[in-house]
Parts: structure tokens; sequence; C-alpha cells
């Protein structure tokens, strides 16, 4: 079987994409969940399997049955086996040694040598639906409740701590001997270990053919070098290829530039002290509205979406969760202040400032729910700004929007003024 099968990245004006080339079988998916949820011929006759939505990885089946309701979860194979071996190890884990609400796996293969095609997951379906169906009509208590619930979350993780960043598998799915290295033979089969890292900016497009190391990585330098090497090799591409225009050339040689400038500072950003060991932690990349799966009165019911969740530097991990990450807003908003179109209407300019001002009120009960839950937390956050913006930096050092704030964070740095945060740069709340 193609280990890339169905799989084609295209070229597009914001960059590559990833595509299917061929879709899922509904009836194999159907076959697949009927065997796995053990139904009986009258269970499978009263049992639907219908579409559910897509991302940018995954198609999602909807599974109802005499049993309860499941998903099944179809996987393009961008990092093909690691990706659904690592999730599943993970839920694994959590679900073992915390208390963190998390979907109940019921079978999963992480090759697509199967009749399907394709790796695959077949979980529950959390009962609830996502936060953001609700937010806007949750009373002020309920969303300090959530707000807290995600803290409790957080503040679990932060204590799953490990000696270097990567992804968490189970010791019997590691493939081979090479990744088995440190592991003996007499381990416990269930033993959950840190291997090589599963990460979007490892296996986009051609990275995954990228011969640069993936970890375990010792430090945060280490991974940002392997990093560097990663856009650095997609700089060379560019400029050597004969397919670029004049304008992808340009792009491409400013972002070697900026990456140039950015290594020189690599060391005053992330200086090496032996004294000093440096400690990781399970760190989820997207605590969104859409992952939160919460009851009608806004009670948290799981935090969904562990693909690609990683063992992080605590800097990296210990930073507002995007469901409240937005723009600050002091004051309250007057509706009375915001000008009316010819159907009543402002465009909804208010209702996102709203938002804003209700996001950082909750921000300052999260913060002080982390404080309560994890002290240590709170260091790490307040001391963490120059590492995370560095990281941003070199995120963006060849991202077409992003690259002139880059330089201008980067001429600041370079010129010893006072130090400004990256991201009040970017461009400011209106």
């Amino acid at each position: 079987m193609n280990s890339c099968y169905g799989l084609e990245w295209k070229n597009e004006l914001l960059g590559p994409r990833p595509i299917w080339t061929a879709d899922p079988s509904l009836e194999v998916i159907a076959k697949f969940a009927h065997l796995h949820l053990n139904l009986s011929p009258e269970e499978i006759a009263r049992t639907t399997t219908e579409f559910q939505c897509q991302g940018a990885f995954n198609k999602l089946y909807a599974v109802e049955s005499p049993r309860g309701s499941f998903f099944m979860r179809i996987s393009l194979p961008v990092d093909p086996g690691f990706k659904t071996m690592s999730e599943v190890a993970t839920i694994a884990l959590l679900q073992s040694h915390t208390s963190v609400p998390v979907p109940q796996i019921i079978a999963s293969s992480p090759t697509s040598d199967n009749e399907l095609k394709f790796e695959w997951i077949l979980m529950k379906r959390v009962p609830g639906l996502p936060l953001a169906d609700i937010w806007v009509t949750l009373p002020w208590d309920a969303k300090v409740s959530c707000v807290n619930d995600v803290a409790g979350v957080m503040a679990q993780l932060f204590q799953l701590r490990y000696d270097s960043i990567g992804n968490l598998f189970n010791v019997k799915d590691l493939p081979t001997v090479s990744d088995r290295k440190n592991y003996s033979d007499a381990a416990e089969p269930d033993l959950v270990v840190l291997d090589r890292i599963v990460s979007m900016v490892f296996f986009w497009n051609t990275h995954l053919k990228s011969n640069v190391p993936r970890g375990p990585f010792a430090s945060s330098k280490d991974w940002l070098n392997a990093r560097f090497q990663l856009m650095e090799e997609d700089c060379r591409r560019v400029l050597e290829s004969q397919d670029a225009d004049e304008d992808d050339i340009e792009d491409m040689e400013a972002a070697q530039k900026l990456l140039e400038r950015l290594r020189i500072q690599l060391h005053s950003f992330f200086p090496s002290n032996s004294n000093d060991r440096e400690e990781f932690a399970l760190h989820h990349h997207d605590i969104s509205q859409q992952n939160l799966i919460v009851d009608s009165k806004g009670k948290l019911q799981a935090l969904v979406d562990w693909e690609s969740v990683s063992v992080m530097p605590l800097w990296k991990g210990c930073q507002i969760p995007s469901f409240i990450d937005t723009c600050e807003r002091i004051e309250r908003p007057n509706p009375d202040n915001y000008t009316k179109d010819t159907e009543g209407g402002d465009g909804g300019l208010y209702e996102e400032h709203l938002h804003e001002f209700e996001c950082t009120c909750l921000r300052a009960h999260f913060l002080a729910e982390m404080a309560r839950l994890a002290p240590l937390w709170i260091v790490e956050y307040e001391n963490s700004a120059p590492k995370v913006d560095f990281d941003l930096a070199l995120e963006n050092c060849d991202d077409l929007f992003g690259t002139g704030m880059v330089r201008t964070w980067l001429d600041r740095v370079e010129a010893g003024d006072k130090y400004r945060r990256l991201e009040d740069i970017w461009p400011s709340c209106v």
C-alpha cells in the first residue's frame, strides 16, 4: 500500500495545502464500525453512518447505533502511522494518569494497510456541543466556571513533566529498532514513552521527507534549530527552482535574510546554561471554543482534538488558552456609541468588542485560578515573553503578512532598544 495514498499537496496563493485525491468508502467505514462495536445483525439494521464534517487532515463520520453515538475519524497520511499512534497513546495516558475529560477511543488503525486504505480512529461521541455554539448566550457565571474548568485541565497538563521535547507513544507501537533503542523488550506493554515529534511544521508539504532531526529534542534550542533547518531548506528550494517567478524569489530572499538575522539572536534568547535544567510538559496547542465540548449550561464535558499534541517547553505551554486570547479591551463597550447602518446593525463590531472586553476580564479570572492551582505555571508565564516572541518570529519569517512585523521587531532587538513585545507590533485592535 502506498503510504501517501489519498494525499496530494497543492500549491496555492497562500502556500501549499493538503487535498484528498481519494474518498474513504462509506460502506467500509460502516463495516469497520459494526465490527468494532460488535453489533448484532438486528443492531446493524438500526445503525446509520453518515459524513459529518471535514478538517485540514481528517474527515469525520457520525455513527448512530442502538449502543450509542460514535465518531469515525479518517485521516490523511500526513505523518503516516506516527500521528495516529501518538494521539491514541496521549489520550490513553490522560485517561490513566489525570482526570482531564477526553474522548473514549473504541478502536483505531495507525496504518493504511487495511480495506479502508486510510488510518482511522473510532471513538465514542462526547455528549454536548462545542462551546462556540452557545458562548454568546451563556451567562457570565457560566463563562467564569468554564474558564476555571479549563484552568484545571491546564494545571494537570503542567504536571505531566518530561525530560525532552517530542510526542507520546505506546512502546509496543514504535515500529523500528532505532525508535525503540532506549526501551527494553521487557517494557510494560501499555507503557507510554516520549519519542520523535509529530508536529505540523515537521510534516507540512515536503517537510516529512526532509533530513532534519525529529527528536526527542533535549532543549528548546535543538527544537528551534530543526525548525530553522526546515525553513532554510524551503527558501533554498524556491530559489533553486526553475519555476519560481520574480515575486517568489523576492519573498524567499527576504525570508532568508530574516532567518539569518534571527539565528544570530538565538543564543541571546536561549542562552546555554548547564546549571539551568530545562523542563517540558504536555501542551494542547488549540484549546479553542470549537475543541471544548460542553453541556447546555457550559459545563466542560471534554477537550478534544489531541492529534499532534506534543510535549513542549514550559514557556511554550504556559500561555493563555486560545478561546479567551483576544485583543485587550479594558472598558465595556456602549452599544449607543456604535454607528448603525440602514438596517439598524453595526456589522457586528459591538459584539466583537464586547467579546474582547469579556475575554479580557476572563483572562484575569484564568490567571487567578492558575495561580491557585499551579503557582509555578504563573512564574513560567510571567517570564516567557521573549521566548514566545522568538518562537512567533521564527514561525512568521516566511509569512507574506508577517515578515514586515518580524523585521520591525528584529530592528529594535538589534538596536538594543527598550524591549517591545512582538505581539504589540502586530496590527492593533480597533
